[in-house]
């Protein structure tokens, strides 16, 4: 639901915060529902989210960041 409803609202409004959290709420969702195919699915996301934590020099940059080393290192 996030991903076909909640993203594009947030991609309209051009919140980037909000964009951010919703990417790695969905990549934290993939990666508990743990099908095949969804650690890579949840990467692209959490990633897509660290890049706008970073840019935006946001703390949870840091927390995002240690979910994907902890999905890497499975």
């Amino acid at each position: 639901i996030r991903q076909e409803e909640q993203l594009p609202v947030y991609e309209r409004l051009r919140s980037a915060q909000d964009l951010l959290v919703c990417r790695a709420k969905i990549g934290i969702n993939y990666l508990a529902r743990g099908a095949a195919g969804d650690r890579q699915t949840a990467l692209e996301f959490l990633n897509l989210a660290l890049q706008d934590a970073q840019r935006l020099k946001l703390p949870e940059a840091q927390q995002i960041a240690e979910i994907i080393r902890q999905a890497v290192n499975q």
